[in-house]
């Protein structure tokens, strides 16, 4: 095959990838699962035109992670590799891959591979931020998602997360009887809207431990009546 035809497959291949990434953006647009479906033929045709497109094989893979079909999103990222393609790109879908799959340990692996080739990829730092969180281990998933957060200062389930292991080291904070520092991550937490029950109950406790008696009663007053709140409004929503 001549120089000119090669460049011509690798033309064709990458015109029929700019298809793709259309529909994938029209997909997170309108949410349409057609869109993906029709990405993925055109992903599968860029890989048809030219086998060594490992671009192509990494788009699949994010498709294939976005329709939860792991396995072959695993397979096309691993292929990607094989190919010499070493971008963020390709660890983040294998670490998003293995995050929905509760593979923490290898997410965040993934997640580090891809930070080693771009610190400032927001999407690593979230996720293995969570990652850090489901295996409890608070410390990391803090520094984690507090980097992510300044990545990205508009992204509210940042801050949801975030508070989310700021509670969650509370606990473990109060279990080791560390409780200024338990009180310090429940106010903390009690920012969002979600967990602040929660958190009044657990900064209760820690009050509590202290011996300081009115501030413990106070918290639990305010989580009694954000409970009762809650129930008042499911019993309005079902009628």
């Amino acid at each position: 095959m001549s120089k000119s035809d090669d460049r011509a497959k690798e033309s064709c291949s990458n015109y029929a990838l700019k298809k793709a990434w259309k529909n994938i953006g029209n997909y997170h647009d309108f949410d349409n699962d057609e869109y993906l479906d029709t990405a993925l033929k055109y992903c599968s045709l860029a890989i048809k035109i030219n086998p060594q497109n490992a671009h192509a094989y990494v788009t699949r893979g994010s498709v294939y992670n976005e329709k939860d079909y792991f396995k072959r999103a695993f397979r096309d990222l691993n292929k990607a590799l094989s190919l010499g393609l070493n971008n963020e790109d390709v660890y983040y879908e294998l670490g998003f891959g293995h995050f929905l799959c509760e593979e923490f340990r290898e997410a965040i692996n993934d997640f580090s591979k891809a930070l080693i080739v771009n610190p400032e990829h927001y999407g690593s730092w979230y996720f293995r931020g969570c990652a850090f969180s489901a295996m409890e281990l608070y410390e990391k998933a803090i520094l984690d998602l507090k980097l992510a957060r300044s990545l990205d200062t508009k992204d509210k389930d940042t801050d949801t997360r975030l508070n989310q292991a700021y509670l969650g080291r509370g606990y473990q904070h109060l279990d080791a009887g560390r409780n200024l520092e338990a009180i310090d991550d429940f106010t903390q937490a009690a920012k969002t809207k979600d967990l602040i029950m929660k958190a009044y109950e657990g900064r209760a406790k820690a009050f509590t431990n202290l011996g300081r008696v009115d501030e413990a009663k106070a918290d639990m007053a305010k989580a009694e009546y954000i409970h009762e709140e809650q129930e008042h409004s499911k019993k309005n929503r079902h009628g």
